[in-house]
């Protein structure tokens, strides 16, 4: 008898179905760190969409969840902006490609180098 997971079901391996895999604590809660992955993955088509105009309320919200703050959201924009239309290029077009991209020049940039230290 075979069993059926969600794990191919969406799309992309950034699914899982234990609390290990999935990044999710004991109580079911998302642990910090991993929301803007949960979160890229999710909503990944409309954030493509804000990713290719450089703003929009997805873009915004996964910014916030990094830790990016208002006044240094229009840099952010603008890097994740650039740095999707490069993964574009190169053909890499899934959700933990993009979010990957966007945690390694956010870390790479003195604007943020406060988000890129926090745990």
């Amino acid at each position: 008898m075979m069993m059926a997971t969600t794990n191919g079901t969406f799309g992309s391996q950034t699914f899982g179905i234990s609390f290990v895999t999935s990044g999710c604590t004991n109580d079911g809660q998302v642990m910090a760190a991993r929301k803007p992955d949960m979160f890229v993955a999710s909503t990944f088509e409309s954030l493509s969409e804000d990713l290719a105009r450089g703003q929009g309320e997805h873009l915004a919200s996964l910014g916030t969840m990094m830790g990016v703050s208002v006044e240094h959201q229009p840099a952010f924009f603008s890097l994740a902006q650039g740095r999707y239309r490069t993964l574009l290029e190169r053909g890499e077009y899934s959700p933990l490609a993009v979010i990957k991209a966007i945690q390694v020049v956010v870390a790479g940039h003195p604007l943020f180098a406060d988000i890129a230290e926090r745990p």
